[in-house]
């Protein structure tokens, strides 16, 4: 993704979910690192060059959902971001990840921003599993616009890059 394309534009990409759902996983795969993620113990921005302009991923931490909701609150105010899309993103096989997003999103809501998109990640054990759990219900209740299921382990970085494309033009 990285270089050889003017920034004309700038975009801010903000992922937020509990620990373990995949937001790490996801920005690494889009980038082309090929590293196994660590724990993420504090925000952390990541930013690619590409035909659309320069994005901007910022991955927010935390294990619980008031502790991700704290680090976004703060971590907006410090640096006082201008986000385009915030990615709330769950676990498809851990039903508990989907329920802490409503939590997140009662602090997410107070800095403004652009889009909200919902990622289902995690298909792959899923399918294995024969368990998933859809989103579309907390979407709505959330005033989220858009559904994703993604594997950000094995979808294509084009497929991961399409997602946020299609959310911020």
């Amino acid at each position: 993704m990285g270089g050889g394309f003017s920034v004309a534009k700038s975009w801010a990409v903000v992922f937020l979910g509990v620990g373990g759902v995949g937001k790490t996983t996801y920005i690494y795969k889009l980038l082309g690192i090929s590293k196994t993620p660590q724990l993420t113990r504090r925000p952390r921005t990541y930013f690619t060059d590409t035909e659309l302009g320069r994005l901007f991923l910022v991955d927010i931490p935390g294990q619980r959902a008031t502790e991700v909701a704290k680090a976004y609150y703060e971590a907006a105010r410090s640096y006082g971001l201008r986000l385009d899309l915030a990615v709330y993103m769950y676990s498809v096989v851990e039903p508990e990840t989907l329920d802490a997003l409503w939590q997140i999103h009662e602090w997410a809501v107070r800095i403004p921003v652009a889009r909200r998109i919902l990622v289902g990640n995690k298909v792959d054990l899923a399918e294995e599993l024969g368990v998933i759990v859809e989103g579309e219900d907390a979407a709505r209740g959330l005033g989220i616009s858009a559904v994703y299921y993604t594997s950000a382990l094995k979808d294509e970085p084009t497929r991961l890059l399409t997602i946020l494309f299609d959310n911020l033009t």
